[in-house]
């Protein structure tokens, strides 16, 4: 599995390693500056209020969004045994009004109506509040925020409300086997330790009858929401010195209350418990074996990487890399390692691995083969020269860094302003400053059979125990290992030097364009290109789709261009994956047409990645046991798609229903899968690539002639015969005036509906009307039918464009109610918000249309985002590029009444409305079950395209 091993803002431009020399960069000598990317144009100023509150504020002039996250390093992990959950259910209740802004949505409302986002997360040790909102309205909802930890109201009038809320998340995970897997492994944790309870919260854990739940809370809250816990960032287009100020005017009331120091928690595995196996019994189709050492918390250690330095060698992909071997075997698919579930003084380093169902029945052998990885690291594999080129990619990727959305970046140094000194808060992540082999070694020294908690996840596995808080399958035992018993016929290397590090960092010299122009349009492929350096770095986006007409139509051929995919991938995985360290990214995806060969990153190399991708597929040389693996892979991904969220579920089908050319049923697809041979997927990938037409697109730093290269290499390698008209376009079916509906019963425990309005065509007006319905009613209808209603914790509404077709979804997940009931209800809202919309104030309606163009028009932030939009309309033939800025023009004169007028038509069912929903076949009486929706049954195979 390719790890991402540079992440956001990161690692500073380093000086060449020698062993045991300190690497550390010159500290600023402004200690209020963090240490910034040369490439990074924001303004930063750390600094703390009177109170104890730490501070970070980013001036970003060309900022879209502002945003802020407050961050409180207190979570789960601090809750008293007797409420579990009470820091997710704090969180909730600090969103339903304070004591200067007591509506229970006042929050939600203005940053909706002000173009922007929130969302809060509680996790082991932190709890974090984090918004984006437009620019000019940043100080107004800092001021709303700020109240959140001044005079909350936790009213006890919403406790029950909220309990309901939480309850109902925590019934969405009952079939997650991300949590239920979690429920598992936390048997194996010593009892003493808080990583050993449940943390969700449900009605159960959070009993309101228990007169001492609201008391608790507010402990909780004294104890913890303390400005010593407190940290905050703040993004806004101001000064650092106005946004300082605008933070001193709001986060200045918060109390200092007093410190209190953190529980003092025992260790995660008391002395007599490793080693041991945890086995759990998957609902999806998933083999995995992951491997978990108890280590040091290296957060400390975070310039010298030690444990990231042993997850890049454990975890390498190249050949004669331990992943290389197990895929020799039919063992894995794929191997990551790294550091998880940091304590603060313990932490889990993980090895987790892929299996086959070959590899699933090998276990001894793969943990025979792990560990002498590991000595072979230890033997040879503690170099200054491996460091050294970490800290060269690291430094790289620091030097060239892209900006995130201000949501995301605000939130992610909050949490490092509570982790990391003030200077190194950018940073730390991918400091690589010293090499110490003492630190490495004193780790692998600690990832010994005698301290191995083993995880299995296996369909085969034979479970003997239930989780309480949630139904996981799962057995514990105490695990013996010898594995000197163990017979191995292979071996593993350790990666030679990257040959695949970029040779030319410079950029290319001309003006940056905003769309792409066609280089050539021919018999067989068309050409785009576009430079573009205006983020000022010397990367590109490279997509090559190669389309073969019979594709589209044949449900064989569009499952041997998925496997064709997956092989490609599959071969270049070894050879690559040193160009993706290096970051020359690739990926190989399969769409209706045929496959996209998609490269991104350094753009140096590319062509001489792209000469090895074609000869791979010309050569078509595919194995049996390979051919075995990705079928596997195929099949369990099938198979998977029936436990995804429901609300991904619903969404697929209507995608399936409302799209052309043909789709298929799961079940069809696993049908045929199975009948497919090696020689089949051969044969296919040899005559694949005699009837091509091919799309080409660079975007970047790549200049034409470059492009015009690259595409004379394709040519001549590929020699495309076919013509655009000759390929099939995908296209949207037109859903019938009226209202339609489709029943499933799909594998979950609650009941859900997906309440779909079609446009009545493609242009522009409809399209702008549906966005700003959108806008209009998101808060709203999450108001009403969650907050008012409590029909359940999933619910939401938004614009949900089909291709070029506009429209708009209502949803909501609902343990407790059948869909007739919830399509009652999302009725209910539209009939009702009729009369809100006509009574909005003209400044309001005014505000929300200025949001929705507002967001429209914003900047793309990196690279890649710019490239994927521009690419969507050259591979939909449509190469409308600034289709975004002409929606904006046409809402820019749009008048309230006539935007009214436009909701008049939509409920007098004017256009196609489509409501897919499930039911448990488990839960209900059949008359409910099979209690038909308002409207008519869809006959969608009727349905006809644009």
């Amino acid at each position: 599995m390719k790890k991402l091993r540079y992440l956001l803002y990161t690692a500073l431009l380093l000086t060449l390693l020698s062993a045991c020399t300190s690497i550390m960069p010159k500290p600023s000598i402004n200690t209020n500056q963090p240490i910034a990317s040369t490439n990074d144009t924001n303004e930063y100023l750390n600094f703390e209020l009177s109170n104890g509150l730490k501070v970070l504020v980013i001036s970003d002039t060309h900022a879209e969004k502002a945003a802020a996250s407050m961050n409180i390093h207190a979570g789960s992990y601090h809750e008293p045994d007797a409420f579990p959950g009470l820091a997710h259910f704090l969180e909730h209740l600090l969103f339903l009004g304070t004591e200067r802004f007591p509506e229970p949505d006042a929050y939600q409302n203005f940053i909706s109506q002000h173009g922007g986002s929130h969302n809060a997360f509680t996790s082991a040790r932190d709890t974090n509040y984090f918004f984006d909102v437009q620019p000019s309205h940043l100080d107004a909802s800092l001021e709303r925020l700020a109240q959140f930890f001044i005079a909350p109201l936790l009213s006890p009038d919403y406790l029950e409300r909220e309990v309901n809320a939480v309850h109902s998340e925590w019934s969405g995970t009952l079939q997650d086997d991300g949590r239920l897997r979690l429920t598992a492994l936390r048997q194996a944790f010593n009892p003493d330790h808080p990583a050993s309870r449940f943390s969700a919260g449900n009605k159960e854990s959070l009993d309101i009858s228990n007169l001492t739940l609201r008391q608790a809370l507010l402990d909780f809250y004294n104890a913890y929401y303390t400005t010593d816990r407190m940290t905050l960032v703040v993004l806004g287009k101001e000064s650092t010195q106005q946004l300082k100020t605008m933070v001193e005017a709001h986060f200045s009331e918060i109390n200092k209350n007093e410190a209190v120091s953190d529980p003092v928690w025992p260790t995660l595995f008391k002395a007599d418990q490793l080693p041991a196996q945890v086995d759990y019994l998957p609902l999806r189709q998933q083999r995995q074996l992951q491997l978990l050492f108890p280590i040091t918390d290296q957060t400390a250690n975070y310039r010298k990487k030690a444990d990231r330095y042993l997850g890049g060698l454990i975890g390498h992909e190249g050949e004669g890399s331990l992943l290389a071997v197990l895929k020799e075997h039919n063992w894995a698919t794929s191997l990551s390692a790294g550091t998880q579930m940091n304590t603060g003084s313990e932490a889990l380093f993980s090895i987790a691995i892929e299996l086959t169902p070959a590899g699933d029945a090998h276990r001894d052998e793969i943990l025979a083969l792990v560990f002498n990885h590991l000595a072979l690291i230890k033997q040879q594999g503690v170099d200054a020269w491996r460091y050294q080129e970490d800290a060269q990619l690291a430094a790289n990727a620091f030097r060239f860094i892209e900006t995130s959305k201000a949501g995301s970046l605000v939130t992610h140094l909050a949490m490092n302003l509570a982790t990391y000194p003030a200077q190194d808060v950018l940073r730390a992540p991918y400091a690589f400053d010293e090499f110490n082999p003492e630190l490495i070694h004193s780790l692998l020294n600690q990832l010994t059979p005698e301290r191995l908690l083993v995880v299995r996840t296996s369909p085969e596995v034979k479970a003997n125990q239930t989780g309480q808080w949630l139904p996981a399958k799962f057995s514990l035992t105490k695990l013996k290992l010898d594995l000197n018993t163990v017979q191995l016929t292979a071996s593993t290397q350790l990666p030679k030097a990257n040959n695949y590090l970029p040779t030319n960092l410079a950029l290319k010299e001309g003006k940056s364009v905003e769309q792409p122009q066609a280089l050539i349009k021919e018999q067989g492929m068309e050409v785009w290109q576009g430079l573009d350096t205006s983020f000022e770095v010397p990367r590109a986006q490279l997509f090559i789709s190669l389309q073969n007409p019979q594709v589209a139509n044949n449900l064989d051929q569009r499952l041997l261009a998925r496997l064709t995919a997956s092989w490609l991938n599959d071969q270049l995985n070894t050879s690559a994956y040193p160009a993706y360290l290096a970051g020359l990214s690739y990926n190989v995806y399969p769409h209706a047409r045929g496959i996209t060969l998609a490269l991104g990153g350094f753009n140096s190399e590319q062509p001489r990645l792209v000469e090895q991708m074609l000869q791979e597929l010309q050569a078509a040389q595919v194995d049996e046991q390979q051919f075995a693996r990705l079928q596997q892979r195929l099949k369990q991904n099938l198979q998977n798609q029936q436990k995804d969220r429901l609300v991904q579920q619903l969404i697929h089908q209507l995608y399936k229903d409302a799209v052309a050319p043909s789709s298929w049923s799961v079940e069809e697809q696993l049908a045929t899968l199975d009948k497919l041979t090696t020689a089949e997927l051969s044969h296919f990938i040899s005559n694949f690539t005699q009837q091509l037409y091919v799309q080409i697109m660079a975007w970047g730093n790549s200049s034409a002639d470059e492009t015009l290269a690259l595409a004379r290499q394709v040519k001549q390698q590929l020699n495309p015969k076919l013509t655009a008209a000759e390929v099939d376009l995908l296209h949207t079916k037109q859903i019938p005036a009226g209202q339609w509906y489709k029943q499933l019963h799909l594998d979950h425990n609650d009941q859900a509906l997906l309440f779909y309005v079609q446009g009545k065509d493609t242009s522009l007006i409809e399209e702008a009307n549906l966005r700003l319905l959108a806008q209009l009613q998101s808060a709203a209808f999450f108001h009403d039918l969650r907050t008012q209603q409590q029909l359940g914790y999933a619910v939401f509404s938004n614009a949900l464009p089909l291709l070029q077709q506009p429209g708009i979804f209502y949803y909501v997940q609902a343990p407790n109610h059948q869909p007739d009931y919830l399509a009652a209800a999302i009725e209910s809202f539209l009939l009702a918000d009729k009369q809100r919309l006509e009574e909005l104030s003209l400044a309001d309606f005014e505000q929300n249309k200025r949001s929705l163009m507002n967001n429209l028009l914003q900047e793309d932030r990196r690279l890649g985002e710019r490239a994927e939009r521009l690419w969507r309309e050259v591979g939909s033939q449509h190469q409308n590029f600034d289709r975004r800025k002409q929606l904006a023009a046409m809402l820019q004169p749009l008048s309230q009444q006539d935007f009214l007028s436009f909701y008049e038509s939509l409920m007098e069912r004017q256009r196609g409305f489509y409501l897919i929903a499930t039911t448990p076949e488990q839960q209900g009486t059949p008359e409910q079950q099979n209690k038909p929706l308002p409207g008519a049954a869809a006959k969608t195979e009727e349905w006809t395209s644009h």
